[in-house]
């Protein structure tokens, strides 16, 4: 499935294809974001690796959306993105892996409701490359939750929440813009 400038898709599945390009374009600017510091190797490594995965998933949905149907803000996510890495890479390893778990939670959810939706029973290819994505998700959050140890400080606390949070807000606009 590829796509095409007449597409047939709902108005709720369009939404749901531009929030998860739109995501994936954040996601490839997080790894980008930590990968400007300089990190260590280890911490290289890992960025190396899922930059490279989310970077598969950007192209998929890219053969999803036409560029006509793609969200009109994402240069903001392509910054926002940046920022959510760069900042976490400024100050520590930890700090890193704490973000990526915390964005990687919200999207296994996100993607988790879109496959559970009776809508998508009528695209079996979609849904099918929806799960491959989530379930690469959900390994990112895995290593990243092992790697940064337990949560504990407020500081911790309240970055994971705002990433969450702005996750949350990221996906609501660009389901409409």
């Amino acid at each position: 499935m590829t796509a095409s400038d007449d597409h047939a898709y709902s108005a709720w599945l369009e939404g749901e294809l531009r929030s998860d390009q739109a995501g994936e374009t954040g996601a490839v600017w997080i790894y980008r974001g930590v990968l400007a510091t300089r990190p260590k190797a280890g911490l290289r490594e890992f960025c190396l690796r899922h930059l490279a995965t989310e970077e598969r998933h950007l192209e998929k949905m890219n053969t999803l959306l036409a560029p006509k149907f793609r969200s009109a803000l994402l240069p903001i996510w392509r910054v926002a993105g940046f920022l959510t890495g760069f900042l976490p890479g400024c100050l520590n390893d930890r700090a890193v892996y704490l973000t990526v778990s915390a964005v990687e939670t919200f999207v296994q959810r996100h993607y988790q409701q879109q496959i559970d939706h009776p809508e998508l029973l009528g695209y079996p290819d979609i849904k099918a490359i929806l799960l491959a994505c989530m379930n690469d998700e959900i390994e990112h959050k895995d290593e990243a939750s092992e790697l940064s140890g337990s949560m504990n400080g407020k500081l911790a606390e309240g970055w994971c929440a705002l990433v969450g949070s702005g996750s949350n807000i990221a996906v609501d606009l660009a389901r409409r813009y």
